[in-house]
């Protein structure tokens, strides 16, 4: 019983008002009743096939009034129709019970009251399971599109570990190279000096100071070769996105960067990248372009990035795909906002603020 829907039980409320019509037309044997009958059949088998025309209940109903006049056993057909009228939502159909005041019977009265009831009931019922079809529909919908962005997040945090990792290791380097190892070097070269203006007589001080200056030359050599490994090997923030776009195949890239790149932070720039390459990828799939315009711009409290190209309206059929979408939620969680605008100059506005302290 729970997998019954409501169309089945309207077709078998159909089958057995037609059986119930055709009993009757047996009884009577009138031609015109044979033809009504057919006539039903042929428009509920057409409704059946071709939903869009269920107006044409409007049909039946009048081909059941003037049929009354010759055969009287039409008027259950009447409340056949009825109810398929109710069940389709076309309440106005219930005007056809003013036949009772011309022709009044209780038999016929209570039919049709009850065709009417099981036809509202039965399409009440019909549209609940639609509503919850389409609230099911939508849920996975989002549910699917929140899957895609989470495992677009779980690809960037780990993008981001990896960024943050590598902008570390660059920054030891950095003061290992600027502070602890200038030092170290100025005191070799210093006792290197002094070295020559020693004067005594004594081997052993003389070998024990050539001991020591041969260990402080290997250590500065093993500074600088930790140094040179700790260097990051690849691009990192700005130049990350000069290396993009020059890697771009389709056309050449016009890439400017204004303000101080250093002020933003390493989760902005992954997901400045991930929105440069998703536009150059929309350029390289959806439009003919012949140029292409990058530009960063760095303010006190915001980053911008606008990627700007000529293949206009051509450039608009990449808006479909889940890409930006996926990348406009990205931005969006952090405060940031993500615009397009498909004009004759197709652009990519993606701008993310920036906190103090960051």
């Amino acid at each position: 019983m729970k997998n019954i829907s409501p169309k089945q039980c309207f077709l078998f409320c159909n089958m057995a008002g037609f059986g119930l019509l055709f009993a009757f037309w047996l009884d009577s044997g009138e031609t015109a009743g044979f033809f009504l009958l057919l006539f039903l059949v042929v428009m509920s088998l057409l409704r059946w096939r071709m939903p869009r025309l269920n107006f044409t209940v409007v049909l039946d109903i009048i081909a059941c009034l003037a049929m009354s006049l010759i055969w009287q056993d039409a008027a259950p057909a009447l409340a056949l129709v009825l109810f398929a009228a109710m069940y389709f939502g076309f309440y106005w159909a219930a005007v056809s019970g003013a036949y009772l005041f011309l022709n009044f019977h209780p038999i016929l009265a209570i039919l049709m009251v009850l065709a009417a009831l099981c036809g509202v009931f039965l399409g009440l019922w019909r549209q609940e399971r639609w509503d919850k079809l389409k609230d099911r529909d939508k849920s996975a919908g989002k549910y699917y599109q929140m899957e895609s962005l989470q495992s677009d997040l779980t690809a960037a945090l780990a993008q981001v570990e990896r960024m943050t990792a590598v902008a570390e290791r660059t920054r030891i380097a950095r003061d290992i190279h600027d502070n602890a190892g200038h030092e170290i070097v100025a005191a070799y070269i210093s006792l290197q000096t002094a070295r020559d203006m020693i004067e005594t007589e004594n081997p052993e001080a003389l070998e024990l100071y050539d001991a020591a200056m041969e260990r402080l030359n290997t250590g500065t050599d093993k500074i600088r070769q930790t140094v040179h490994n700790l260097a990051a090997v690849t691009a990192l923030g700005v130049e990350t996105l000069q290396e993009i776009c020059h890697r771009f195949p389709v056309c050449g890239v016009a890439f400017r960067a204004y303000g101080d790149t250093s002020k933003i932070p390493m989760y902005v720039w992954n997901i400045l990248e991930a929105c440069l390459n998703e536009s150059l990828t929309n350029v390289a799939r959806h439009s003919s372009a012949k140029y292409v315009s990058v530009d960063l711009d760095v303010a006190r409290h915001i980053v911008r990035l606008c990627v700007e190209n000529d293949g206009g309206a051509k450039a608009a059929d990449g808006l479909a795909g889940s890409g930006l979408r996926n990348l406009r939620h990205r931005a969006v969680a952090i405060g940031g906002s993500l615009s397009v605008d498909a004009g004759e100059v197709f652009r990519v506005i993606c701008v993310i603020p920036i906190k103090e302290g960051e």
